[in-house]
């Protein structure tokens, strides 16, 4: 037993040799998965954007909309294409009334204050003169109505407005995205974002999850390893995580880089928030105990301790280089 223990106190002196002396550290990546909320409500009486409302104005030239009271919602729009719900359109503030048949009307981008980093744009939504709350369709969105954003879905870019100079842009319809909406940050399939650097070195790879407000309809996520940040694939399971968590994949080989992958997100509610804890750490090299000298292939830095050496200096044997064992002289 004594000679077991020296061979184990070894096994870990040689650890540190092979890795430079010092053992890497454990790395941590931590981020909340968080609903983007609706802009502020239009306000009918301000021609420019605050904290709390979004501008809203007419003009009796420069169009040809019809006399009449329009109803009109903003939203959200993001890097991959996801939007927020509709703004409050409750309020008279939200409707427009034009005069006689020349109109026209402009909505100011909304502020975008508080939100996540992909929001990148937004869209504007109205109704039919008269229109009921919820009842806006999508304005079409091209470079006449605004200068356009860089999502590949037309948005309005967060420093335009929107100028609405024709009667098709007022139609009935069904209001903007229900709530929650779909627009989340981070965004899903962010892994490469988030990766951690291991160096190639047997690491242990932890997940730890906690869901806090409304639990969301959907989660699920994978962990990724590669070669490169941009070149992550998945590794293990696909773990549900719509209620608190931890996982633990395998640990069968090494990678350079490792990161979380969000697979799959859908909020239950404007409430609706996960945590997420992401943690590598270093693992020396697999250690192996028999009851005979070891024999055979073995892979690179593994550890063999010999439970049946007749001698102390026949207790650990070390794989290095490949299939090749040496035995270590242990006092």
């Amino acid at each position: 037993m004594k000679r077991w223990s020296i061979a184990i106190a070894l096994m870990f002196v040689l650890q540190a040799v092979m890795w430079g002396q010092a053992a890497p550290q454990s790395l941590t990546q931590s981020w909340t998965e968080t609903i983007t909320l609706a802009p502020p409500a239009l306000l009918n009486s301000q021609s420019f954007s605050s904290s709390t409302a979004t501008g809203f104005s007419t003009a009796t030239t420069g169009g040809s909309i019809a006399a009449g009271t329009y109803r009109c919602g903003v939203t959200f729009f993001t890097s991959t294409n996801t939007e927020t719900p509709l703004s409050t359109d409750t309020a008279a503030t939200s409707t427009i009334t034009t005069t006689g048949s020349t109109s026209s009307v402009t909505i100011q981008a909304p502020l975008a204050i508080g939100v996540g980093g992909n929001v990148v744009g937004w869209r504007p939504y109205c109704g039919v003169s008269g229109g009921a709350t919820g009842a806006e369709t999508l304005v079409t969105i091209n470079n006449t109505v605004c200068v356009l954003s860089s999502s590949s879905t037309p948005s309005c870019a967060l420093t335009s407005p929107a100028v609405l100079t024709l009667q098709s842009q007022f139609a009935a319809g069904a209001g903007g995205p229900a709530s929650p909406g779909t627009a989340i940050f981070p965004p899903v399939t962010n892994a490469a974002n988030t990766a951690l650097f291991e160096n190639s070195i047997m690491t242990y790879r932890t997940v730890y999850w906690t869901v806090s407000g409304t639990a969301p309809s959907a989660c699920t996520f994978n962990v990724q390893t590669g070669a490169s940040a941009a070149a992550l694939s998945n590794f293990g399971q696909t773990i549900t995580c719509t209620s608190s968590g931890s996982y633990a994949p395998p640990l069968t080989t090494t990678a350079a880089f490792s990161g979380l992958n969000l697979a799959t997100y859908t909020a239950g509610d404007t409430t609706t928030k996960v945590t997420f804890y992401f943690t590598t750490a270093p693992f020396g090299p697999p250690v192996y105990f028999v009851n005979a000298v070891p024999t055979g292939n073995c892979t690179n830095g593994t550890h063999i301790i010999n439970t049946a050496a007749a001698s102390a200096s026949t207790v650990l044997y070390v794989c290095q280089p490949a299939n090749t064992l040496t035995a270590q002289n242990v006092p």
